[in-house]
């Protein structure tokens, strides 16, 4: 059966499409606009094209999700394959073609092109073409749910380091009291930021203040009547902390919210209970590193999962020299998750902080440490979830223990 060969430069407001035949004439090009109806509509249209030519057709794309979404979804959603292509490749495959210019019809062009020649520059070892598969709810539920999450994490932490300033500039007694990561003293702040009015509080109402218990309540009435604060400047510095602090609470309020919601997802889920069978690793992270890796038979090796995940360090070798560099194009999200089960593995499991320590007496610095245990971890990881078992400590160290 022939093939056909699409391809599609994505953008925000529109996406270039143009569609080969065996022969790499042009079948089918459009400026598709980031419609949710045009883009429909142009689907329906690509059935009657394959019928037409007796042939079934195939997609190349720039890249996935972000401004590709929902087009992707839409299109494997009707049964075509897609295929990702990295902008590096297709930068070097469109400079062996005469042309200097460059534009989202060029760039369609070429990834028509590259997957018309699909059989002759990919390979297993050399992945120019990455399949594009349709994810699994589950899977998809935690990426989503575990990103905007760690989002509402980082808004919390940089709200917090901008508060405690304003308090250093102000008030910063105030920090003497308890640290500001604990509710307590930002639920103080919410309902009370005029530093002014503390010499009026009372025990009952600091007991009325959630998070404020009654061992707690004591010790914070016999400081706050105490500080003292920069005068002038109260009432413009009262409004700026009480924005912080609520803001910050409602944070908090928002990712207590989002830990109940993964919970219920992922209650049933066997990869989860897999990865939490490893000593120091929850089920918060569990489900972040799930969520960013997907499926794991998407890796044939545990060396594409650690590139994928950014831990593994490639060959760079010319002549004599023989190097390695890092993967930076890899998954963020999916390495920050790896290299926290990593830090949190060291603390409860001797396996682990055995091969952290080995390799700080080798002079690496911790961070360092860190990502070589991570890799160790990738291996396991990998025939974990492969296998479909858990985690399983060697003998000796449970003689040991």
């Amino acid at each position: 059966m022939k093939r056909l060969s699409g391809g599609i430069d994505i953008g925000k407001d529109f996406h270039q499409m143009i569609i080969l035949d065996d022969q790499e004439q042009v079948l089918y090009q459009k400026k598709l606009a980031h419609n949710l109806g045009e883009m429909k509509e142009t689907i329906k249209e690509l059935p009657c094209l394959e019928k037409k030519e007796k042939a079934k057709l195939s997609f190349a794309l720039e890249g996935k999700n972000g401004y590709g979404n929902p087009l992707d979804r839409l299109l494997l959603q009707a049964g075509f394959t897609l295929y990702n292509v990295d902008n590096y490749k297709l930068k070097r495959f469109r400079e062996a073609f005469p042309g200097e210019w460059r534009d989202d019809h060029r760039d369609a062009l070429m990834l028509s092109k590259m997957l018309h020649l699909k059989e002759h520059i990919n390979s297993e070892r050399e992945r120019v073409f990455v399949p594009i598969t349709k994810p699994s709810v589950l899977t998809e539920s935690l990426k989503l749910l575990s990103r905007h999450q760690q989002l509402l994490i980082d808004e919390k932490v940089r709200l917090t380091k901008r508060l405690g300033k304003k308090l250093m500039e102000v008030c910063p007694e105030l920090l003497s009291l308890g640290k500001l990561k604990y509710q307590k003293i930002i639920a103080i702040l919410a309902r009370y930021p005029d530093f002014s009015r503390y010499h009026k509080i009372t025990l009952d109402s600091l007991l009325k203040i959630p998070g404020i218990g009654k061992k707690q309540a004591p010790h914070l009435l016999a400081g706050l009547p105490a500080l003292t604060y920069l005068p002038g400047l109260t009432s413009i510095y009262k409004t700026i902390i009480s924005s912080y602090s609520k803001r910050i609470l409602q944070l908090q309020k928002e990712i207590k919210e989002i830990n109940t919601k993964m919970d219920q997802i992922r209650a049933g889920d066997e990869a989860v209970k897999h990865l939490k069978s490893i000593p120091g690793v929850a089920t918060k992270l569990a489900s972040r590193f799930l969520g960013e890796i997907g499926d794991i038979s998407r890796f044939p090796s545990e060396k594409q999962l650690a590139i994928y995940c950014g831990i593994a360090c490639v060959n760079n070798a010319s002549g004599k020299s023989n190097k390695t560099k890092a993967m930076y194009k890899a998954n963020k999200m999916a390495k920050q998750a790896l290299v926290m089960m990593a830090g949190c593995s060291i603390r409860v499991n001797p396996q682990c902080r055995d091969y952290y320590l080995k390799k700080r007496k080798e002079g690496k610095a911790h961070n360092h440490a860190l990502r070589c245990l991570a890799r160790q971890m990738i291996k396991v990881i990998y025939r974990m979830l492969t296998e479909d078992r858990d985690y399983q400590i060697k003998k000796e160290y449970l003689q040991a223990a």
